[in-house]
């Protein structure tokens, strides 16, 4: 018995500018480099990546596994349709070379748009389904994120979403999947499908699992017998006609899924009002923190998120930092290669009149100017230890720790999002001892620091990822921002 495995997962905020480019898919920061074939096992082992789990299900078995393609890109603009394409038939080749196998398991993020197709999980769902017929079964792992389509749902046999915002369950969504999978393939029968949209977009600060009322939804979902419910949040940041919140029931027949599905929409769309996005500003919430006598304050730039399409070099919250005076105050990080270069260049203990950020969106904040003291310097090179990166080996060029008035910045090579507490190790620190942390991330920092936090505060200094969605231009997107 085989199985053949791909992964391709890009986020695409469309209102980023710029385009994804092949490129950007064969080494993202925090992220295994683009693999092929057997080297997949060794790239993604011990990581903590959907396709991880899957094969780790796999090695229980007797069953060969086939792995094809497993690449990723970090979430950015539109991506250049002929690089989908290039990806997209590179994975239906390299499938139809193996053919024939007893299954496909697919490691997709959902929320994937070109430049010329809204829906690109959609089409390279149906393009792998015409190669290999309609029996088939093909078994999906899904990002929460996910702007579910009926494409989608019409072609996979069966999909699972993670569970958890912060992403924390990622490789035990994949082991889920293939689970059901090997399942399907020893002659279990497919479900019933019943697909259903939620009539608003949430901003990703009121989509935490951990947070009232979307961990009460979760859990009256879970508790439902005799279905399987999967439920996307959505990613509001694109405007594509399926973007919003969606739900799958899986059932034994079409009467019992379509119930459960109309009962939790109906429940979804009751707690619309109770959904919340509260921000203060980058000096408001720098006061605050600065009031507090118990380390550490965590301070979440919310909308310079890398993990959503964020720059990663805005410098809203910095500036308030060293206006404020807010001594041993550090941020996570800023994405300036030329600055970590010559800091990397210059040494430990050298002053340098150099910028830091603001070097990709204008609006959004200009760079920071020195002095800055070279506090310490790194090659980028370390093992992820918080709940996503755990086990991965990441890389993100040269990396230094800046420091002005008593403030202090990572400032690296390569976007990431701050939610890795290896990055500040590299550096000699110890997040759980700092006066104030600042992270740029949404809500993924929460899986590595909210234990040891405090307090945590959440800012909006000027970025692409907005949670004021109401003050975005959609033209395509058939919701609107939820009304809380």
């Amino acid at each position: 018995m085989r199985i053949a495995l791909a992964g391709l997962q890009h986020e695409t905020n469309t209102f980023a500018p710029g385009l994804t480019e092949a490129e950007d898919f064969l080494a993202p920061g925090g992220w295994p480099k683009q693999s092929r074939g057997d080297e997949i096992r060794t790239v993604l082992a011990g990581t903590s990546v959907p396709m991880a789990g899957a094969l780790r299900v796999l090695n229980e078995t007797d069953v060969t596994a086939t792995p094809l393609l497993w690449t990723m890109a970090l979430p950015s603009g539109r991506v250049r349709h002929a690089a989908f394409e290039a990806l997209a038939d590179e994975i239906a080749g390299r499938l139809q070379d193996q053919l024939p196998v007893d299954g496909l398991f697919l490691e997709l993020h959902g929320a994937m748009a070109t430049t010329e197709d809204d829906d690109a999980e959609g089409a390279l769902l149906e393009k792998l389904r015409a190669l290999v017929g309609p029996d088939l079964p093909i078994v999906v792992a899904l990002d929460l994120h996910t702007n579910l389509s009926a494409r989608m749902v019409a072609a996979a046999d069966q999909m699972f979403a993670y569970l958890t915002y912060p992403h924390i369950d990622m490789a035990d969504t994949g082991a889920r999947a293939m689970q059901r999978l090997l399942e399907f393939v020893q002659g279990a029968p497919r479900p019933a499908k019943a697909f259903r949209q939620m009539p608003y977009l949430l901003p990703l600060v009121a989509q935490g699992t951990g947070s009232s009322p979307v961990d009460g939804l979760y859990r009256t979902a879970a508790a439902r017998s005799g279905v399987d419910t999967m439920i996307t949040l959505g990613f509001p940041l694109a405007d594509v006609p399926d973007a919003g919140p969606a739900l799958v029931v899986y059932a034994e027949n079409q009467d019992v899924a379509d119930a459960a599905a109309d009962e939790t929409l109906q429940q979804w769309t009751q707690a619309e009002p109770h959904f919340q996005a509260r921000l203060c500003t980058a000096a408001q919430g720098v006061a605050q923190a600065m009031q507090s006598g118990k380390p550490p304050v965590v301070i979440a730039d919310v909308q310079d998120n890398p993990g959503g399409g964020g720059s990663n070099d805005t410098t809203g919250l910095l500036r308030a930092l060293i206006e404020a005076k807010a001594t041993g105050a550090l941020m996570v990080h800023i994405a300036d290669g030329a600055a970590a270069k010559s800091a990397v260049d210059a040494g430990v203990g050298a002053v340098l009149d150099i910028d830091v950020g603001g070097r990709t969106d204008p609006g959004t904040g200009a760079p920071v100017p020195g002095p800055w003291r070279v506090a310490a310097v790194g090659d980028g090179q370390f093992t992820g230890v918080g709940p996503m990166y755990a086990g991965a080996s990441i890389e993100m060029g040269p990396v230094a720790l800046l420091e002005q008035q008593g403030v202090r910045v990572i400032v690296a090579e390569k976007r990431m999002q701050a939610s890795e507490p290896a990055l500040i190790h590299h550096l000699g620190l110890d997040p759980a001892e700092l006066p104030i942390l600042c992270v740029k991330s949404s809500v993924h920092f929460r899986g590595a620091y909210e234990k040891m936090a405090s307090q945590i505060i959440l800012v909006a200094a000027p970025g692409r990822v907005t949670m004021d969605l109401a003050s975005l231009k959609y033209t395509r997107s058939r919701r609107r921002p939820a009304s809380a």
